[in-house]
């Protein structure tokens, strides 16, 4: 009978541990310290910055929903979905207020709303990829 369970609770061991090993590299990535001289920052170095802070937490929202959804299936997908971008935006605003401690870094609201545009992102993707499967079924 614990066999029938046990691959269950293995998924939601990995999904539960992929979510939180992504929450730590955002964490250490933000951790590095800044320079403390001003410069102007060539164009596409501003584009490869502010696309990591999209595809960090794309992928952040993406392992949250995955988590969620493993531990709770039976939850209506919208009320999962506002979990997820609620608590991913949180962890935006963390992450950011962590940054104003860590020497050469500061936090910024526009860095938010770049993670917000991933967390949209995410979000439809699910929708319309949640979607797709109620369709073909």
């Amino acid at each position: 009978m614990l066999k029938r369970y046990l691959p269950v609770i293995r998924e939601k061991r990995m999904a539960a541990f992929l979510l939180v090993l992504w929450m730590g590299v955002i964490f250490s990535f933000s951790s590095f310290p800044g320079s403390p001289v001003k410069y102007e920052m060539p164009f596409t170095l501003y584009l490869e910055r502010k696309g990591a802070h999209v595809f960090e937490f794309f992928l952040l929202a993406l392992l949250a929903w995955n988590a969620l959804h493993a531990f709770f299936p039976k939850e209506k997908r919208s009320f999962l979905l506002s979990i997820v971008a609620m608590s991913v935006l949180f962890y935006a605003f963390l992450d950011e207020t962590h940054q104003m401690f860590v020497p050469g870094r500061e936090g910024k609201l526009t860095d938010i709303l770049y993670d917000s545009s991933g967390i949209l992102i995410a979000i439809t993707a699910i929708l319309f990829l949640t979607r797709k499967r109620k369709m073909d079924r």
